[in-house]
């Protein structure tokens, strides 16, 4: 009897962990917490490579006398940027405290046509419609700061017909990868040390209680990865200008990929491209220069492929929150 209500107890305790996590007022505290953090400020506006592609982006796309609308505004950059380029007026919002240090920044730097608004977006309606929604809301797996859900909901209500997002093209990547050899931390059943075998605890329920709800989901240090066994190709594109509904994202993809490095697979990781255009983009690929995004990592039992052999595995999203991911291999 103590064991069946010690696992009911844990249901319970997942069940209540899940349901938070999906909560939209507690993603906004969370989000609040984290983009208070100064440090993390700091990383972005270290990020060359986000910094310039959003600077010519913004000098190429945003025209004199437009309005416009910076989403998640933290320290004011892309605003400021905007502001270059002499539009009739720019709001700036930000449901974080942090947005007054980002209104100090502007004052100190003699910008005047930004207004500053700290509030969750979705209690904003200018007074008049808007040519641009301007936005980073972008997390390691593009969606985790409520990105879609946050746009569309700004676009419904207030863009113009004639507006446009910034930038409104992704892509999203989940590459078969393997790891250098130091890094490689095999799941407990894996292991064989000096004759001692963990092999039995594969399905053993003597272990469940301790796998943490991201159990399988890490994010690995970018050097920890060797290579990707297959050419990188994104399981899904979209423009956010053409989504009507977060539904039109699929909740299940399904792919196959040719291996052309053989060699251990260790798990599929994730990143991801942004398009402002066919020239200014930008990607998190771990294997190319490091952006401050991190890259999540969905852990496989290891399994050996030759050149030629395909990987075949599908990829579940209950919802675009990445906890609520799952990622299987399917069998040859």
């Amino acid at each position: 009897m103590p064991n069946i209500i010690e696992k009911l107890l844990r249901l319970l305790l997942q069940g209540l962990k899940r349901l938070l996590k999906s909560s939209r007022a507690f993603r906004a505290l969370s989000n609040a917490d984290e983009f208070s953090d100064l440090y993390e400020h700091e990383k972005m506006l270290a990020d060359a490579i986000r910094i310039n592609c959003y600077r010519d982006a913004i000098k190429r796309y945003i025209k004199p006398g437009e309005v416009i609308v910076d989403l998640g505004t933290g320290t004011g950059i892309l605003s400021f940027f905007a502001a270059q380029q002499k539009p009739k007026k720019i709001y700036a919002i930000d449901h974080s405290d942090f947005i007054n240090v980002a209104r100090r920044i502007a004052e100190h730097n003699n910008i005047n046509n930004i207004q500053f608004v700290k509030t969750n977006s979705r209690n904003f309606t200018p007074s008049e419609k808007i040519d641009v929604i301007l936005h980073e809301q972008i997390d390691d797996n593009l969606f985790d700061e409520n990105m879609i859900e946050n746009i569309l909901d700004l676009k419904n209500r207030t863009l113009k017909k004639t507006g446009r997002i910034l930038p409104s093209k992704f892509e999203l990547f989940l590459e078969p990868i393997s790891l250098k050899k130091n890094f490689k931390i095999p799941f407990i059943w894996e292991n064989n040390i000096d004759g001692i075998d963990f092999g039995f605890l594969k399905n053993s329920d003597v272990i469940d209680k301790y796998k943490l709800a991201d159990y399988k989901l890490k994010w690995p240090e970018a050097s920890a990865i060797e290579y990707f066994l297959c050419e990188p190709k994104a399981i899904l594109s979209f423009n956010i200008n053409e989504l009507k509904d977060k539904n039109d994202i699929p909740k299940l993809i399904e792919t196959s990929k040719k291996v052309v490095c053989p060699g251990t697979m260790d798990g599929l990781c994730v990143y991801f491209k942004v398009i402002f255009d066919d020239e200014i983009y930008f990607d998190t690929s771990p294997l190319h220069t490091k952006t401050h995004w991190g890259n999540p990592f969905f852990r496989i039992e290891s399994r050996t492929y030759e050149t030629g052999e395909y990987v075949s595995y599908r990829l579940v999203m209950e919802d675009v929150f990445l906890k609520n991911w799952s990622v299987s291999i399917n069998p040859d």
